[in-house]
């Protein structure tokens, strides 16, 4: 469908392409990847014929049709927004046009032959309009804005009144309405809540032509395409299969062509030696001439250029007290709209919990309470003993001075840090030489995310509120601070659409649901799983929610009930309840127990497996057979998936009979 012939591109003195080749076929999924700057969006521009390439050429068969969503907000203005994803498909709009006026003729006009002319004419139209898909145009539109986060109420709102997160959910709603041969997106989930991420997901899952998707979100990745192209080192590099399989194939490239480039420079090295030693000698000089002209038709091997990422961890907080903070009672509503009516929740120390929920749920006024920048109407928040908070939100771009250059921001909260310090510290986020003489105003979204992380980290709290944390910010830098999150010794309460993230450092899922936190134990896979699990397990979920001991306790306010004499002539049945009671807390404990064991065992016994492929995978000699080394890594990751999921079931099970026993004890049951 689309091919790129050896293009070249160049900016100035910079080369982004150099002699690229990549096919783009009817039905590909192709992940685009590559760090911030490496031209990514310039590839999109070059492919749309908005941006010209110096050689090569690009074949586009003919008719193929593409949608393009871009990184930059586009504004609408002047329509409704289910008005503006409807003018996305022009032609059904002047069918529609056309209709009507032949409407408003044929109810106008009297002459019988008239009338039939326009009748024919009328019945042309509308079958063309049946043939496009015109009846069932604003329904399809209407299903893509509730995918996207909008609400009925919503539809007839003016674009006008929008932000610009809103603004690119209507333009990837256009696009999708188009439904085109190729989809381009770059970075499509940036302004998406997790809801959203995943409806688009499964849309795109089951979508009839061809994606190109740029996405720094690696779950995102897996669950939709089968091939990476790869940005780096003025190439493209192809990897078949997902983001996982990527990293592992790229790994095994990158060690196979050390190996190679080892074995030629000892090769180069003793070439090299001989000419040296020989070179004064007539009776070598035909050996000499040769080995001289070997080497200069030798096509040397480079290593990849070490890419920049950002290195750093927060450092060690104050120690805080046990119960970090507490609301209680609390209230907030905006005008008439009730965001929060009479929840009490408690972080405590340790905590490391993930907002969630649906667009308008409340996690943002919920964040920004809990950091002391938002009112509230009634209630208290009460902060735990020497507690100090760091709040991240993308709304904190605009309190950088634009007229600030990078150093000079960073100063501006300085207190006795010496000038070496703050240049150590915005070297670790990639700030260095010139980059830091850089004015704030010129600063990608990327590098302002970096920044506003720098001042946070000048000054270490012991709770962290970050509201996406993770936007603008490529895989690798996303790797550093998921690392850094994992190392913090002090509680963190954040928002973010990156699964990933979620499941590689959340303790606990908290759900809002209609102005009420819902608490999971565990990470966003684990959440899942709960969120689909029978009645009973959710019960136990929200016992969960509602004992602090689970370190993080919220739910609605509720007054206490007075409890009630039983009379005596009770008590028998009552014991025969119990008892029943006891029985049935037996049979599901020993079933839980019997699941236990089975997937303990399991896990050994794949654990084991996956030992055996590692070393199989260290073996040089593996790598001489493409056919064993491909099924080497696929077993070796279906081993990796099943530890993993071994493991998160293992989890989930011992904390299941943990908790059982617990409430049994509770409610006066066996120790």
């Amino acid at each position: 469908m689309i091919t790129l012939n050896h293009v070249q591109k160049q900016f100035g003195g910079r080369v982004l392409f150099k002699d690229c080749s990549l096919q783009i076929g009817a039905r590909d999924r192709i992940g685009l990847i590559g760090p911030n700057g490496s031209g990514k969006t310039t590839l999109f521009r070059m492919i749309l014929g908005e941006e010209s390439i110096d050689s090569g050429e690009i074949l586009i068969a003919k008719g193929v049709k593409m949608g393009h969503l871009p990184q930059e907000v586009i504004s609408f203005r002047g329509d409704t927004v289910l008005g503006e994803v409807l003018k996305s498909v022009p032609t059904i709009l002047s069918l529609q046009d056309k209709m009507r006026i032949l409407e408003e003729e044929l109810s106008s006009i009297d002459n019988p032959k008239t009338q039939e002319k326009l009748a024919k004419e009328y019945g042309k139209l509308q079958e063309r309009y049946t043939l496009l898909g015109g009846y069932g145009l604003e329904a399809e539109a209407k299903q893509i804005l509730n995918g996207l986060g909008f609400r009925e109420r919503d539809f007839n709102r003016l674009t006008d009144e929008l932000s610009g997160g809103w603004l690119m959910r209507i333009a990837l709603s256009k696009i999708l309405l188009q439904s085109p041969d190729l989809l381009l997106l770059d970075e499509p989930t940036n302004h998406l809540d997790l809801e959203s991420l995943v409806w688009l997901e499964n849309f795109l899952a089951g979508y009839p032509g061809a994606i190109v998707i740029v996405s720094h979100d690696r779950v995102f990745l897996n669950h939709l395409i089968d091939r990476i192209a790869e940005i780096e080192g003025e190439k493209i590099d192809l990897y078949y299969g997902d983001y996982d399989r990527y990293l592992t194939e790229k790994e095994s490239r990158r060690e196979i062509l050390e190996a190679t480039y080892k074995t030629q420079q000892k090769k180069i090295e003793q070439t090299e030696r001989f000419i040296e030693r020989f070179r004064a000698k007539n009776t070598k000089s035909s050996q000499v001439q040769s080995r001289i002209k070997m080497l200069e038709k030798i096509e040397r091997i480079e290593l990849p250029k070490e890419r920049r990422e950002i290195h750093f961890e927060f450092p060690s907080p104050t120690r805080s007290g046990h119960r970090v903070i507490e609301v209680k009672n609390l209230h907030k509503s905006y005008g008439e709209t009730v965001v929060y009516r009479g929840i009490d929740l408690a972080l405590f120390r340790g905590d490391k919990v993930a907002l969630v929920g649906p667009n308008g749920a409340g996690k943002s006024t919920l964040l920004k309470i809990l950091a002391g920048v938002l009112d509230y109407d009634k209630g208290d928040v009460l902060p735990g003993k020497d507690i100090t908070r760091a709040y991240f939100a993308q709304h904190q771009f605009d309190l950088l001075r634009p007229d600030n250059t990078v150093y000079e921001e960073l100063l501006s909260i300085a207190t006795d840090e010496s000038q070496t310090q703050l240049r150590t510290l915005l070297g670790a986020f990639l700030f260095s030489g010139d980059d830091i003489e850089k004015k704030v105003s010129v600063l990608s979204g990327g590098e302002k995310s970096r920044l506003v992380l720098a001042k946070m980290l000048l000054k270490p709290a012991n709770l962290l509120l970050l509201d996406e944390p993770t936007s603008h910010l490529d895989i690798a830098s996303r790797n550093v601070l998921e690392m850094a999150l994992k190392q913090f010794q002090g509680t963190i309460c954040l928002i973010t659409h990156d699964r990933h993230l979620i499941n590689q450092i959340a303790s606990k899922v908290i759900e809002v649901d209609q102005g009420i936190p819902n608490v999971y134990i565990g990470n966003y896979d684990d959440y899942l799983y709960k969120k689909q699990s029978t009645p009973s397990e959710k019960e136990v979920g929200t016992i969960r929610a509602s004992t602090p001991e689970c370190g993080f306790s919220a739910g609605r306010r509720e007054l206490p009930q007075p409890v009630k004499k039983r009379p005596s002539s009770r008590v028998k049945e009552e014991r025969r309840k119990r008892a029943q009671e006891m029985d049935q807390f037996r049979k599901r404990f020993s079933g839980l127990e019997k699941q236990f064991l089975e997937a303990e065992k399991s896990l050994q016994e794949v654990t084991q497996k996956l030992d055996l492929l590692n070393q199989k995978l260290s073996d040089p000699n593996l790598y001489l057979n493409p056919r064993e080394t491909f099924e080497t890594v696929e077993a070796h990751k279906q081993a990796r998936e099943q530890v993993s999921q071994l493991t998160q079931l293992w989890e989930f099970l011992a904390l299941e009979m943990e908790e059982m026993e617990r409430m049994n004890v509770m409610s006066g049951g066996e120790d």
